[in-house]
């Protein structure tokens, strides 16, 4: 009995040993992944709005965090009109050097990735767009000398971002003429002309759908084959850190500008109202954030002179005023140098068209801010001054040297020069009124001959 039991276990353990043998014959290399490591995990990365110095730090210490677990893969969702030229091109250099494949995908319906965005969806490994979304629109633009419109770039700009495309796109697969166009041309593609042309590799509605399309497909990561494992893939989305969101607030040219001139007001009302301490630390703090974010683009050193320039001649309006000579000069100082600050030819046309109404905001803002200064000094100047009417008059004192007409006198324990209204000698220790004052000079007659009951005491100091 105990022997044919123990036949009978061994028999049990072959035909498990057989059917596990058989069983890893028809598993499938990334099937087989999928059983040995679990459920695959990919992260979700979203890029939306404005390309800045914060998206990009944030997509690179996502990327970093995806490495270091040993993530299955990464998936960027792009909804951005364009961005910051330094910025894209950190995030394009992380993308391609990154060991774990990347799917960038333009989502949702009705999102885009033009101009700074076509640059990041083609530096994915795998490339797909949501139906109703767009690419394209990549040609570099500058702002028009007189403002108010964008030109294409120099040909220089023009050229080295139109290589760079070129380059991903080998990089990546894609044809690279087709590639070239985003930028040479302005090319624009909806979803289904993009994967036509060749540009992306999948159209999906949504992630669910993605997913599903991505299985099994693979990549190419520094010359070795990856299969894409992401049946059932477990998704994992970051959010942006309190680090992260601040420098993407401050690293907008536009938020950088605001802060600047939010910075030179908080400066000059703490000039202005000393003791307070809160609108010049506050006017501190605004300037350092806004030097900061300045950092973090590329700015044209003349904009930024013009703009410092303009700051010198409000703060010199306000404290010599030249009833608005130097409010206009610094005006037109500061809409130029704002207009050329920004040197950002990835930035979309509709930012340049807000940045130069936020500009001339600020300018109006400026202008009505000073008008009402030098409202208040002229009123001020044609108002008599306070010591003809009150100043020293009426107050009594003592005579200290003789008068004849001129000497001195004792009044609220003070010496002032004096003069005798009547011109007659007034002798020492003599109670004196003040009659009126000439500048420094007080005129002054003996209470004994003043007929006024209304002069104010020696005492009421």
């Amino acid at each position: 009995m105990r022997q044919a039991g123990h036949t009978a276990l061994v028999r049990s353990l072959i035909v498990l040993a057989l059917a596990v043998g058989i069983a890893t014959d028809v598993v499938s290399p990334d099937e087989h992944a999928d059983l040995a490591s679990g459920r695959p995990r990919i992260l979700v990365v979203d890029v939306e709005g404005t390309v800045t110095a914060g998206k990009a730090q944030f997509l690179r210490e996502s990327i970093a965090d995806a490495v270091e677990q040993e993530l299955d893969a990464i998936i960027v969702r792009l909804d951005t009109p364009g961005g910051l030229v330094d910025s894209t091109l950190e995030i394009i250099r992380d993308l391609l050097n990154v060991t774990i494949p990347v799917v960038t995908y333009v989502y949702p319906r009705g999102g885009i990735a033009a101009s700074a965005g076509t640059f990041i969806l083609m530096a994915g490994h795998v490339a797909a767009m949501s139906p109703g979304t767009t690419v394209g629109a990549a040609m570099p633009v500058q702002m028009q000398p007189g403002g108010g419109e964008t030109r294409t770039a120099d040909d220089k700009t023009v050229e080295f971002l139109a290589g760079h495309m070129t380059n991903i796109a080998e990089v990546r697969g894609r044809p690279a003429e087709t590639a070239r166009r985003f930028v040479t041309e302005n090319l624009t593609l909806g979803a289904d002309a993009a994967l036509e042309e060749g540009m992306i590799e999948v159209i999906a509605d949504d992630m669910a759908y993605l997913i599903s399309q991505l299985h099994g497909r693979v990549v190419e990561i520094s010359g070795e084959e990856v299969h894409l494992a992401t049946r059932d893939a477990e998704l994992i989305e970051l959010e942006m850190t309190t680090r992260q969101l601040v420098m993407d607030f401050i690293s907008d040219p536009q938020v950088a500008f605001l802060l600047l001139m939010l910075g030179m007001y908080g400066i000059f009302f703490g000039l202005n109202m000393p003791g307070t301490f809160v609108p010049e630390t506050l006017g501190a703090i605004a300037l350092v954030l806004a030097l900061f974010g300045l950092g973090m683009f590329s700015v044209d050193a003349l904009g930024v002179v013009l703009i410092v320039v303009a700051i010198v001649l409000f703060v010199a309006e306000a404290f010599t005023p030249t009833f608005g000579f130097l409010t206009t000069a610094g005006v037109i100082f500061l809409v130029l140098g704002a207009l050329l600050m920004p040197v950002e030819p990835m930035m979309p046309e509709e930012w340049f068209q807000t940045f130069i109404a936020t500009v001339l905001g600020m300018a109006v803002v400026t202008v009505a801010f000073f008008i009402l200064v030098i409202t208040k000094v002229i009123q001020s100047r044609n108002k008599p001054a306070v010591h003809e009417d009150l100043g020293m008059k009426g107050y009594e004192g003592s005579v200290m040297d003789a008068l004849d007409p001129t000497g001195s006198v004792k009044i609220r324990g003070e010496w002032w020069n004096a003069r005798s209204a009547s011109g007659e000698p007034v002798p020492v220790g003599t109670v004196v009124r003040v009659a009126r004052q000439r500048g420094m000079e007080l005129v002054v007659e003996p209470v004994g001959d003043s007929s006024s009951t209304t002069g104010r005491q020696e005492t009421e100091q």
